[in-house]
């Protein structure tokens, strides 16, 4: 690793896990890693709760704009509730979403007030080192690049079904990386894969730490963050590419 890098950055694996994490994925196109960086998911934790971040309220919509934060908190309830509405009237059918990220790229380019070490694990994600330890994991040596954001799920904040397939991406593999503390199933906000009946078929809680790995395509939803959560949930997600998209 880069010593330029957060030393908490530091993978923490079991190799026994990533044996067990690395025969799941080939067997049914999903795993788990747990702990993946030991205590170091604190740190990033932390990092995810820092104030002053340049977040974006993302769903679908005829303009195809995410909409800041900041503007929103500043704007009447009102207003507010104009852009839930739009998102929930959409969600009954077909693709919707709604939550709130921070695309890692753009903001490291805008000069955003985000923590260093969430840019320094955007770099670490591409180094040749992890680069390495993904295709290990997937048996697939096309991976060439991640790209990365931080997601916040708040109360009423979902993701309908959907499969990741765009080829003009080259998406190969879906990750999620978990920073909520003390997740519990009841609080919604869980990562669902469903069969073509529509059926659900496995559930992954967001466990603290943990990398979620899984194929695309492949559907899957997150369940709504109940009203009642303990808090925002909280995770880094992208993609493993066969290589990076032209800006």
């Amino acid at each position: 690793m880069s010593p330029l890098l957060d030393p908490a950055l530091k993978l923490a694996v079991d190799e026994a896990d990533f044996a067990a994490a690395a025969e799941r994925l080939a067997r049914t196109g999903r795993t788990r890693v747990p702990g993946l960086f030991g205590g170091g998911a604190e740190a990033l934790h932390a990092a995810v709760l820092a104030p002053d971040q340049p977040w974006v309220r993302t769903f679908l919509n005829p303009l195809g704009a995410d909409i800041p934060v900041a503007t929103l908190d500043a704007s009447s309830p009102e207003d507010q509730a104009h852009v839930t509405g739009q998102a929930y009237a959409g969600a009954t059918e077909g693709l919707q979403f709604l939550f709130d990220r921070l695309r890692l790229g753009p903001a490291r380019e805008a000069g955003a007030a985000t923590p260093q070490i969430l840019f320094d694990l955007l770099d670490l994600f591409n180094t040749e080192a992890f680069l390495d330890f993904a295709r290990r994991l997937t048996g697939d040596d096309r991976i060439a690049f991640s790209d990365g954001q931080v997601t916040r799920y708040l109360p009423g904040h979902f993701l309908n079904r959907h499969s990741d397939a765009n080829p003009k991406t080259e998406r190969l593999y879906a990750y999620v990386l978990n920073l909520s503390p003390g997740w519990r199933a009841e609080w919604g906000g869980l990562l669902q894969f469903l069969d073509e009946g529509g059926d659900i078929t496995e559930t992954f809680v967001p466990s603290f730490g943990a990398l979620n790995v899984f194929a695309v395509p492949q559907m899957h939803a997150v369940s709504t963050v109940a009203p009642f959560a303990g808090g925002p949930r909280y995770s880094v997600t992208g993609w493993w590419r066969a290589k990076p998209l032209d800006r």
